[in-house]
């Protein structure tokens, strides 16, 4: 399990590619697990448990719907497994590392205190580093540029926030 563990540290790394990650169904299904737990735990910091689950949901099915579809267009069907088990084990690693600094940053925000610039950066930054990570897999399971692998992350990042916010945050209704 170390080896997997180092493997999916050198893709948060950018030291290594989907293409790299061995195809095992048992590792995507332990990868898929991972980050529908850390997304779980993430969002307790700012939601409860059943909305959580929802955000959770919501988030994994639209990741692995656009790296199954986009590999299906480009017709590299043949890298889904490996590519969704190095989005998935990756990514959900570093929400797993990350949930300190989550915690932390939703605690100064539930507080009502006024957030000084740290918090907020650190998290931008985590943000930033996860859509590097989805763009670095995704342009070396395309072999496309490095600008449309960062366009599909955008689309991706932009899509989930937009459908957590329309699903699960409730407006004022006066």
């Amino acid at each position: 399990m170390s080896i997997i563990l180092k493997l999916f540290i050198n893709i948060l790394l950018l030291q290594a590619g989907p293409q790299d990650v061995p195809s095992s169904r048992f590792l995507l299904q332990v990868s898929l697990l991972l980050y529908f737990l850390a997304g779980i735990l993430v969002s307790l910091t700012n939601f409860p448990p059943l909305p959580s689950v929802g955000i959770s949901v919501v988030d994994t099915f639209l990741l692995v719907s656009l790296v199954w579809i986009t590999l299906r267009v480009w017709r590299f069907e043949h890298r889904i497994a490996q590519t969704l088990t190095a989005v998935l084990g990756a990514l959900g690693l570093l929400t797993v590392v990350a949930l300190p600094l989550n915690a932390w940053y939703a605690a100064l925000e539930h507080a009502d205190q006024n957030i000084d610039q740290l918090p907020f950066l650190v998290m931008l930054g985590l943000l930033v580093w996860s859509l590097t990570v989805l763009s670095h897999i995704l342009r070396h399971a395309l072999d496309t540029s490095p600008t449309l692998a960062t366009g599909l992350s955008l689309f991706y990042l932009v899509l989930s926030f937009t459908l957590t916010s329309i699903l699960f945050v409730p407006t004022d209704m006066e």
